[in-house]
């Protein structure tokens, strides 16, 4: 069996050069050249480059579902939501290559993977995606939020977060915290009810 520090050095690897170059100019022959492997032993690693973008994109959707899953079942909508937005952020913000790439390549994975791949990222995310909009909605009925269009809300806090790993570098833990706290307080005093 291939090295476990080997293969997460192919990985990372390749999420930068996909993130660099697009899946399609990111080649496993470009792969293998940056790594420093010839091509037959890269395919020890992963089989396919649709193998190495799946597990990096079905890897961001587990950690979503993850943070999902750590969000208060009970409580107000308010600060579920706030836990929710401050979990997301914490996430987005240390894994710049890998969710640059989930993102980058989302609109295209029924080209990039095969229909099974593609049909489960889309059922896990649309987990993410409903369990959102059911927490936007709760709020709104107790009037906690404004009158909101749910998936309108929902889209451009996902744009939010899908836009933090293009630009935000951290200088330290401060600087994280910082960024955590201020766009939840940016995303909260859009929806909450004034």
């Amino acid at each position: 069996m291939p090295r476990p520090s080997r293969r997460a050095e192919v990985r990372t690897t390749a999420a930068r050069l996909i993130r660099e170059h697009g899946y399609d100019a990111a080649t496993m022959d470009l792969l293998a050249d940056t790594v420093g492997l010839n091509k037959g032993t890269l395919y020890h690693y992963y089989p396919s480059k649709s193998a190495i973008l799946y597990e990096l994109m079905s890897d961001q959707v587990d950690a979503t579902l993850e943070l999902v899953g750590r969000v208060p079942r009970t409580g107000d909508a308010a600060d579920r939501m706030r836990a929710l937005i401050r979990l997301q952020v914490e996430h987005v913000a240390t894994k710049q290559d890998e969710l640059v790439v989930f993102f980058q390549e989302l609109p295209w994975v029924e080209q990039h993977l095969d229909e099974e791949q593609a049909v489960d990222l889309r059922r896990r995310i649309e987990r993410y995606e409903r369990f959102t909009r059911q927490l936007l909605s709760a709020g709104v009925r107790a009037g906690e939020f404004r009158e909101l269009n749910l998936n309108m809300v929902m889209y451009s806090i996902i744009g939010i977060l899908a836009y933090v790993p293009n630009w935000f570098r951290a200088g330290g833990r401060k600087a994280q915290e910082t960024l955590v706290d201020e766009l939840t307080d940016f995303v909260m005093n859009g929806i909450l009810r004034r």
